[in-house]
């Protein structure tokens, strides 16, 4: 990551953070050429910063003096009586602050620290890049993103506020935790702002958190910037999935040999089967954090020439600086860059923060478009109709395409010209004299009486997991005569489940939609393809999984195809579609006839019921406390090993009707492995073992896949198609 926004929770641990981590603090004990040399170092490295340090006498650009930035981050507002915080049971509590870390791209960590003939210390003009850089992007979060709570006395409300008066202090940092150079600062914002009346008040960090992505590419921008404009010519690289950049001359090799402490994040990530998003790479940074023991820099630098030297690498690459500012070749302009973006994030959700586009515009390009061009380009696509502002739950301005609108209508569109123009598909008597000592509840029985009985094309039923859909299912399949029932299921997994446990013919959702393509909009495929379908109840399991473009397909398909009536089926607080929208929900909010079944019948159990029913209402310590007697609790380590041992201590039968449910990739492998080897001792598994390679997709949407720069060497590109 190259910026990151963290609370911290406490003064005393923030000030020991720094004096252990190698910050303006030191530590006793030591050579005292070496403690001098450190105190130099950290002195010129630590900085105060902003307008809050300025109202309170702390000059930006000295540096960092002990006794004051301890007194801020416990709330005392320095010159004056107030210390902000409150009062709890005798004891004071305030937030001390919040750490922005902005992090170099490793070639510009390496220009500026790895020691050269030309430059014994480093490039000096690359670490002052970085350090105008990070002074640019603080200053544009406290002109933009640094907040305070306001107060409304005739509502009550305490709204969030602008209060652009930071009080900063950074600490420049030049190796990472394996001792690898890495070229960051920390940028300590104490949690103390002034409001528009001059108030000294806590800050609101709701922004600072949400807008991380968008800070870093701030920074990111302004640092290619301030290389180009001393002369050094930038690449486009990737950090994971992220926009960044390289200087020219560092390669991979070199990078990549000084790139320990990231082989250790990335290891871990992909260790446990997560994705590499920004959530996943934070927590494994922590989780695999060491202490950290700063060497002084000469005794540094004189460990990096010896690593590259046993490594034969040359640490002093041919850099071709330009005496003149570096200009960017032609490239894609602002507005085909806001609208890439816009298409990338419409793929994925159906409404997302202006921050978002903002970010991934910004960072798209590092250091050819400026955030002021980018809103403009924003602000081009709204007056245009391409972007269309909507309503989050927060109150960070959002928006919608115009695409993902039309999409969402023509969805509604075909549900609404259903209503009222289907016939029932069987008698009513009939489904009654069905319906007796069938034993289903009220529910099932009115489900069952929906999907049959309705003069609508289109119904839903909305059932939770566990209310007996399938049972339910199960008996539209018996009344329905001879009529067909085809059943169809986002995945193979789930149609395999609905086929199973219905006696339904399934097929997956893609299965049907790429048959109706290929059958084209006339002809004797499509008369072909309307004799299986015409007059036939299409069941779609696990609706709420199913995007707006698909649903949207899914419909027009079926009514192309004369379907008698279409049942969507599913649980709209349920896992949601991989792509954007949530048609299931809207449909049902536009007025769909809409069975719905809540009792729980699944769990036989009153504890295990009630256990279930919690979890529903948002409350999961009482499931846990519920289910106490049997929960265990093991270490994560060991968690894969015992589930597989508790299961393999079942008799053969109890083991069939037994799952096996794994939150991750590598904790379902270390299980199946576990297992595998006690079914092979027991005899269970016999002969020559079969190893079958898969390939794992690696997510990306239609518009990341046409970006060259997210591919990586070892990449396979499968085409579903012929594009000869």
């Amino acid at each position: 990551m190259v910026a990151t926004v963290r609370n911290l929770t406490s003064s005393s641990a923030t000030s020991e953070y720094f004096r252990q981590d190698g910050g303006y603090y030191l530590r006793k004990g030591e050579d005292a050429a070496d403690l001098r040399a450190k105190r130099a170092e950290h002195r010129n490295a630590s900085a105060w910063h902003g307008q809050g340090a300025v109202a309170l006498g702390l000059h930006p650009g000295k540096p960092v003096a002990a006794g004051a930035f301890e007194k801020l981050l416990q709330g005392h507002v320095i010159g004056t009586r107030i210390r902000l915080g409150r009062l709890r049971d005798g004891q004071h509590e305030h937030r001390p602050g919040f750490d922005i870390t902005f992090s170099a791209p490793k070639s510009v960590s390496l220009a500026a620290l790895l020691p050269t003939k030309e430059n014994p210390d480093g490039d000096r003009a690359v670490r002052r890049a970085h350090d105008a850089a990070v002074r640019e992007t603080l200053d544009w979060i406290e002109g933009t993103l640094l907040e305070t709570r306001g107060w409304e006395p005739a509502t009550g409300r305490r709204p969030r506020v602008k209060a652009p008066c930071m009080v900063a202090a950074l600490f420049r940092h030049i190796a990472s935790r394996n001792l690898d150079p890495q070229l960051h600062t920390h940028a300590v914002i104490a949690n103390m702002t002034r409001d528009e009346e001059g108030r000294w008040k806590s800050v609101e960090p709701t922004l600072l958190h949400r807008t991380a992505r968008l800070i870093g590419a701030y920074y990111r921008d302004r640092l290619a910037r301030q290389l180009m404009e001393k002369g050094y010519s930038i690449l486009p690289a990737m950090v994971g999935r992220l926009p960044s950049f390289e200087l020219a001359g560092y390669g991979r090799e070199l990078r990549e040999a000084f790139s320990t402490r990231r082989h250790e994040i990335l290891a871990y990530v992909d260790d446990r089967g997560w994705d590499r998003g920004a959530e996943a790479m934070q927590t494994a940074t922590l989780a695999t954090r060491k202490r950290k023991a700063e060497p002084v820099r000469a005794q540094l630098q004189e460990q990096w020439r010896d690593r590259a030297q046993a490594e034969g690498l040359d640490i002093a690459p041919s850099i071709a600086r330009s005496r003149q500012p570096i200009v960017l070749s032609e490239g894609p302009s602002t507005l085909k860059i806001v609208r890439r973006c816009m298409r990338q994030l419409e793929e994925r959700q159906s409404v997302f923060p202006e921050h978002q586009l903002e970010a991934l515009a910004l960072g798209h390009s590092p250091g050819r478009h400026s955030i002021g061009e980018i809103r403009d380009a924003v602000s081009e696509m709204v007056g245009d109709g391409h972007l269309v502002e909507a309503k989050l739950s927060r109150a960070d301005r959002a928006f919608v395409t115009d695409r993902a609108l039309k999409a969402e209508r023509s969805t509604i569109a075909m549900m609404k010209a259903g209503i009222g123009a289907g016939e029932p598909l069987a008698r009513e008597e009939d489904v009654a004299v069905g319906l007796e000592g069938a034993g289903l509840t009220e529910e099932q029985e009115e489900a069952v009486r929906t999907i049959l009985l309705a003069r609508d094309r289109i119904v839903g039923v909305q059932g939770r997991a566990g209310t007996g859909k399938t049972t339910m299912l199960r008996q539209v399949q018996a009344l329905a005569g001879d009529r067909p029932v085809i059943g169809l299921a986002p995945s193979t997994a789930a149609a395999d489940v609905l086929g199973r446990e219905t006696g339904i013919h399934a097929r997956t959702l893609q299965w049907f939609l790429a048959r109706r393509r290929a059958a084209g909009s006339k002809g004797q495929a499509l008369e072909s393809l309307k004799e299986g379908f015409a007059g036939s109840v299409l069941v779609l399991d696990e609706a709420s999984m199913v995007s707006t473009d698909q649903m949207r397909s899914f419909l027009r398909a079926a009514d192309r195809l004369d379907v008698a009536r279409v049942v969507l089926v599913g649980d709209s607080s349920q896992l949601r579609a991989v792509e954007a929208g949530q048609p299931f929900r809207l449909l049902q909010r536009a007025g769909m006839t809409t069975a719905a079944m809540h009792d729980i019948q699944r769990q036989r159990t009153p504890k295990l019921r009630a256990a279930v029913q919690a979890v529903l209402a948002g409350d999961p310590g009482e499931a846990v406390e519920l289910l106490s007697s049997s929960v265990h609790e093991v270490s994560h380590e060991e968690l894969g090993e015992k589930a597989a041992r508790t299961w393999l201590a079942l008799d053969p039968a109890t083991r069939d009707n037994t799952l096996l449910v794994a939150p991750t990739h590598a904790l379902r492998e270390e299980i199946n492995r576990t297992v595998r080897e006690a079914l092979a001792d027991e005899g269970v598994l016999r002969g020559k073992p079969l190893r079958i390679e898969r390939l794992v997709s690696l997510g990306m949407t239609r518009t990341e896949k046409g970006d060259v720069r997210n591919y990586r060497e070892g990449d396979l590109v499968v085409f579903h198609q012929d594009l000869v």
